[in-house]
């Protein structure tokens, strides 16, 4: 269709194009494109015209291009046809996303008067494709040329967008904020407005300075978007450590802006700086028994933890303060102390207790106190307690992974017998070697127990190797045992291995590789310089003459504090002090919950008693040392 000769006006065609920004399509509405007047159109090529006009007006982007390509070839250069062919076949090009053929196609183009409304249409095409490749010193020197046209307000409603666009993408936040404002002024299309408020909100939350979210929040008093800077002046200043201006301003917002998107994360916010209140962040509480039968362990674990919070060491941080409470190993003291330590005392978190029965009722109060506790216990299931309770402790389950894992990747070992004490710690020790074994495709081949305080072990030893079967030869000399594994494993005391390994070899036993657990780990155990251990592997959470540099230097500065080296016992406590009083260091822990969470994040932690770190069940896995026999000493060989 073609307008009146006597008027130029501008006919509304909704046309949608994508706005590129960052990853994403904005849809940006083109409310007006210009029309020629009769006059402007040679007559001979009116029927091109019109033919290439409603081929565009019908969305046949191929036979459009194709139709102004022949205007422009059979046009003068300056001509109005031409001009319109040109910002039409922009218009088309960025439609189809095609940016470079855009610039191509209208950066030469030249206007016929101030104010041409087919000019301004082509720089406004080219605006958006600069914008869009990334070219925003040319996209804002065109923008700001045709601010200074008279325009309709929805296309300046887009140039402000695109101002925005533009100085967004520059890392100039603060200028694209008030440029987004500007075309929320403008009465912005639908897509446009959008396009702005979620900018302006995502600039608010996450990309202005607190100094400049000042500036923001004394003009925007109560028009849009003065919630989103409310809430986020609260956060920076909260972020700024300026607890009493975010609490000040948190305030403000959930009192005015009750139906806010930000309302429940404001809840939340306000909920954590109470909680702040009733806490203290350099306070740990430690349950111990420090007297009844225990009181010797508890004063051993005592002094680990003193040394490791820092009191002894000069010039470095700040010691925590340790809140200490005594269990008297019983079960319900040491409940009454997590309540005291929680509620009285304000501490983050809660060390120890040491014993079974203790750590379980001090577990169950902390779970409904909602407070992290690390117990040093080898009670079974005691993290099953509650999402609060951690363990670090050096359990059976955690020996014998690391002995089989060791025995069968490094030594090459399969096949596998079991010689075990009738206690409960020799029966648990002996299921879970067998289940590890099968687990790892290994076999066990015999598995024979003995009574807990018997000296002579012949009978057990015949009966693993097939000795108690057989009779004498005619001869009169004593058969050969059947040794069909090529590793024994032995769960007891360094004193009873230390009985079993010569008789091993009186009943000829030899070539075979024993296997332990850290209850061999005693330099008594070749007192009686035992040839018969040569070549022994054990494991153990600790090893005094271990060449690891951080496990040197904590025995020496434990040994200069004390006057004695540590024990196993000791570094465990120290270990566990470390942890907690760590976690408690970080600026952005500051209330119970964040102690917990990040406990829950502790991996490979480098520590005296092999690397630690936290699972989902909240028991603590380690790295543990592997140890050997030889030459008449214990050596560390992993």
């Amino acid at each position: 269709m073609i307008v009146s000769n006597k008027t130029r006006i501008m006919t509304a065609v909704a046309v949608v194009v994508l706005l590129f920004f960052g990853c994403a399509r904005v849809p940006v509405v083109v409310e007006q494109k210009p029309r020629l007047a009769s006059a402007d159109i040679p007559p001979a090529l009116q029927e091109l015209f019109e033919r290439a006009e409603d081929a565009f007006e019908k969305g046949r982007t191929d036979d459009a291009l194709q139709l102004y390509e022949q205007l422009l070839t059979s046009s003068s250069a300056e001509s109005s046809v031409a001009l319109l062919a040109h910002v039409r076949k922009g218009a088309l090009y960025a439609g189809r996303g095609d940016d470079e053929k855009v610039v191509t196609e209208l950066q030469h183009l030249s206007g016929r008067f101030p104010g041409d409304p087919l000019y301004n249409e082509g720089r406004f095409y080219l605006a958006r494709s600069y914008v869009r490749l990334i070219r925003y010193d040319d996209a804002t020197a065109v923008i700001t040329h045709l601010l200074t046209e008279e325009l309709p307000r929805s296309r300046r409603a887009e140039l402000h967008s695109l101002m925005g666009d533009t100085r967004l993408g520059q890392g100039r936040s603060y200028e694209a904020f008030l440029e987004y404002g500007k075309a929320l002024n403008e009465r912005p299309s639908d897509a446009v407005a959008i396009h702005c408020k979620t900018n302006m909100e995502e600039i608010a939350i996450h990309y202005l300075t607190l100094s400049e979210l000042e500036e923001l929040n004394r003009a925007y008093t109560r028009e849009y978007p003065a919630g989103h800077l409310l809430y986020a002046l609260a956060k920076s200043y909260y972020e700024a450590h300026d607890i009493t201006n975010a609490k000040t301003t948190l305030e403000m917002f959930l009192a005015r802006f009750q139906e806010h998107r930000y309302y429940d994360d404001a809840r939340d916010l306000d909920a954590r700086f109470r909680e702040m209140e009733l806490v203290n962040r350099s306070a740990l509480g430690c349950i111990l028994p420090l007297s009844g039968k225990y009181a010797d362990y508890g004063t051993m674990a005592l002094e680990a933890i003193i040394l490791a919070s820092g009191v002894f060491d000069s010039g470095g941080e700040e010691p925590v303060s340790l809140v200490i409470e005594d269990s008297k190993s019983d079960p319900e003291t040491a409940r009454a102390a997590v309540i005291k330590l929680a509620t009285e005392d304000r501490v983050m978190g809660i060390l120890g207790p040491m014993g079974s029965a203790t750590s379980r009722a001090a577990a169950e109060e902390a779970q409904i106190q909602r407070i992290p506790l690390l117990t040093l216990t080898q009670r079974n299931g005691i993290t099953e307690t509650g999402d609060y309770i951690f363990r670090n402790f050096l359990t059976a389950a955690m020996q014998v992974r690391t002995l089989v894992h060791y025995a069968v990747q490094n030594l090459g070992i399969r096949n596998f017998a079991i010689l075990y004490p009738q206690d409960n710690y020799g029966i648990e020790m002996m299921n879970i070697f067998w289940d590890e074994v099968l687990r790892t495709g290994g076999d066990i081949h015999g598995v024979e127990s003995y009574r807990n305080r018997q000296t002579d072990f012949g009978a057990a030893i015949k009966a693993l190797t097939g000795l108690d079967q057989v009779e004498k030869k005619p001869d009169g000399e004593d058969p050969a045992p059947v040794i069909d594994f090529d590793a024994l494993f032995i769960p007891d005391s360094y004193e009873r291995v230390a009985m079993i390994a010569p008789q091993l070899a009186f009943y000829d036993v030899t070539g075979v590789q024993l296997l332990g657990t850290n209850a061999w780990n005693s330099p008594d155990l070749l007192a009686k310089d035992n040839e018969y251990l040569e070549g022994a592997i054990f494991v153990d959470g600790f090893f005094r003459d271990t060449y690891y540099p951080d496990a040197r230097e904590f025995i020496d500065r434990f040994y200069v504090a004390y006057g004695r080296e540590p024990t196993d016992m000791e570094a465990l406590a120290y270990d566990s002090a470390r942890i907690m009083i760590q976690v408690m260091r970080e600026g952005d822990v500051e209330v119970r919950d964040d102690m917990r969470n990040r406990i829950l994040q502790i991996d490979d932690y480098p520590g005296i008693t092999g690397t630690t770190s936290f699972r989902e069940g909240r028991d603590a896995a380690k790295s543990l040392y592997v140890l050997m026999v030889r030459d008449n000493e214990i050596i560390q060989i992993k």
